[in-house]
């Protein structure tokens, strides 16, 4: 009975076919949302790597414009809030701005007459929305007015904000050694 029109059989084949539709429509929207979701993961990471990009540029930027001796050119990297502590080798701590401010000028550029950092090749850099933080080791010259010179390692950590106007450091730490160098 080839020739036979059934209209079961006709029912049935149609009903196989949106069958195997819907079943390739569930395996797509499901290969949509997974892309979907591969890109929502990537996309805040590539954001963030662009990020710690900028302040591994920054890092050093800000360390070098200490060789200056001006503190002008250092002052615009760090942020002036009252209670914003800054530790240094010399004094401890410095309670504020206005405070590391007046104390480098006076422990650091008066008896100096030059200043040359050379960073270490572990500086590190991670981020967490608005905040960073950079840790590196490094090396110090010195040159007083007098023309002694000096050595002095280190280590340089820094925690930074994001800002309107970009990234600013919010809080320092400078330490050498126990024993010196």
């Amino acid at each position: 009975m080839r020739g036979k029109f059934s209209l079961g059989s006709c029912i049935t084949r149609n009903i196989a076919k949106e069958g195997v539709s819907m079943h390739r429509l569930r395996i797509f929207a499901l290969a949509m949302v997974l892309m979907a979701s591969l890109a929502a993961l990537t996309i805040p990471r590539a954001g963030a790597d662009s990020e710690e990009g900028k302040l591994r540029t920054l890092v050093p930027k800000i360390i070098g414009s200490w060789e200056s001796l001006d503190i002008a050119k250092i002052e615009p990297y760090y942020a002036a809030d009252a209670g914003f502590a800054y530790f240094d080798i010399v004094p401890m701590k410095y309670n504020n701005w206005a405070e590391y401010r007046a104390g480098v000028q006076k422990a650091l550029f008066e008896p100096n007459s030059s200043i040359k950092l050379r960073l270490n090749d572990d500086l590190a850099v991670h981020r967490r929305g608005s905040l960073a933080w950079a840790t590196v080791t490094f090396g110090a010259e010195l040159v007083s007015k007098q023309g002694a010179a000096s050595h002095l390692d280190g280590r340089w950590t820094m925690v930074l904000e994001k800002r309107a106007h970009g990234w600013m450091v919010v809080h320092e730490h400078v330490s050498a050694p126990l024993g010196g160098s």
